[in-house]
């Protein structure tokens, strides 16, 4: 019970810790109702916003590591050889800080053996530092003529134009990364879907300046539903069929025993960190379904 509700913290979600422990939402439910009864105290809230730990919750969830900690260092006792050594992360830095606040500290906790080593870099310079041996494990956006590694998750994307330039006769003003990336070659692709010529208006290195250009009305761009808080900004009109980023885990070729076991351990905790599951906007709504499944999109037309 203890491990369900721990993943119930992490994901946020009944449903996504369900997925996570390969049991029905309805298990976890009920293991969560039973630890309440057990303990005589809310742990979770639930409300149309999502679920929120209660202080009675976030009590036990810090007694939850700690014995789910030394169950780790139990078991790694008990075996001839010990995970030890230095692990080299590469990470994009729009995805450091789950990694850093949320992954990291159970890594730290499970293996402590393992000095950690992270790095910040575009997805496609990740790439080449593990083909060169230079990293042990990158999360990258996934290209798919080019990886095959696991898949974390997948990111639902959005073209969003405010509303004024809609119907324009002046070329669309357009929010670009100016970095070389998948999102970059995808947002130039979805401006020429656009009727009319554009221009590029607002360039940056960081995807918060674009999203900030793009909700004060600057400029439009191709974004990541969850650069919105899945949220229709005022005035800026969504559309939803330009596919999707997906988020994967690609490991080294190298072999070194402490490289499979935690990129397993990254897969599982990441994935429980992806973006919300359900996400409705004003004449949209997306279903997200992970694990490798096919993110389905409902668009429902405006009357």
């Amino acid at each position: 019970m203890l491990q369900t509700f721990d993943a119930v913290c992490l994901a946020g979600s009944l449903k996504r810790a369900a997925e996570h422990s390969n049991l029905t939402q309805s298990a976890v439910s009920m293991q969560i109702k039973r630890l309440e009864e057990v303990l005589g105290q809310r742990l979770l809230e639930r409300s149309n916003q999502g679920l929120r730990i209660t202080p009675a919750g976030e009590k036990l969830r810090a007694h939850t590591r700690n014995l789910l900690r030394l169950e780790t260092a139990a078991v790694g006792d008990m075996h001839e050889t010990r995970l030890a050594g230095e692990i080299r992360i590469g990470v994009p830095t729009d995805y450091a800080p789950s990694l850093l606040s949320v992954a990291l500290p159970y890594l730290n906790a499970n293996f402590p053996g393992v000095i950690v080593s992270v790095e910040c870099d575009l997805s496609r310079r990740l790439r080449e530092k593990i083909a060169r041996d230079q990293l042990d494990l990158a999360i990258i956006t996934l290209e798919p003529a080019l990886d095959e590694g696991d898949i974390l998750w997948r990111e639902a994307l959005v073209w969003a134009q405010p509303a004024r330039f809609c119907g324009a006769d002046q070329p669309l003003p357009i929010g670009l990364l100016d970095v070389d990336c998948p999102l970059r070659d995808m947002t130039l692709s979805a401006a020429k879907r656009q009727q009319g010529a554009f221009r590029v208006a607002f360039r940056s290195t960081s995807l918060a300046s674009i999203q900030a250009a793009v909700t004060d009305g600057f400029c439009a761009s191709l974004l990541p539903a969850s650069t919105l808080n899945f949220e229709q900004p005022a005035g800026v009109r969504l559309d939803g069929s330009y596919g999707e980023l997906v988020i994967g885990l690609l490991r080294s070729d190298a072999v070194r025993p402490q490289i499979a076991p935690l990129a397993h351990f990254l897969k599982s905790t990441l994935s429980l960190m992806a973006p919300a599951e359900r996400v409705r906007v004003t004449d949209l709504q997306f279903a997200v379904h992970r694990s490798g499944e096919r993110r389905v999109i409902l668009a429902n037309e405006a009357k």
